[in-house]
């Protein structure tokens, strides 16, 4: 059974279509909450690119800015990031370097959050190498 976020919610909106066994150690899951409605205004997971592009992966955290900036203009929008575990169990995620300095950039750094042990955590207290970014650079 997969779990759901720990979110008091107004709308019926299930982010338990972006389980999958296969790619649930690799994909980061990501909704956009809006905290005066009450409701997920967005969901989905990041993604891997390609052999033909420059980027290794797109993160859940680029994907978040991108939506917010053009569409959040109250500043009423979280950001909330996870991983599912093959049991369908929640897993923190905690974003990389670059995340952090583009969090910090857009004012969203105390705006996201990852769950651990139900419990609202901020991602951005261990930042991180990404491999990608070690196996492209050294």
């Amino acid at each position: 059974m997969v779990e759901e976020p720990p979110l008091f919610l107004k709308n019926q909106v299930s982010v338990k279509d972006n389980y999958s066994i296969e790619s649930c150690s690799v994909a980061v899951i990501y909704c956009i909450y809006d905290k005066h409605k009450k409701c997920i205004v967005n969901h989905g997971t990041s993604r891997a690119c390609g052999d033909n592009s420059s980027k290794i992966s797109i993160h859940a955290e680029q994907i978040c800015l991108k939506y917010c900036k053009y569409n959040d203009k109250k500043h009423n929008y979280e950001i909330y990031i996870w991983r599912y575990s093959k049991q369908g169990k929640i897993k923190p995620v905690y974003c990389c370097e670059s995340c952090c300095k583009l969090l910090n950039k857009f004012n969203y750094f105390n705006r996201i959050y990852t769950f651990e042990d139900g419990e609202r955590v901020i991602p951005t207290s261990r930042p991180y190498i990404t491999l990608g970014k070690l196996i492209k650079y050294g």
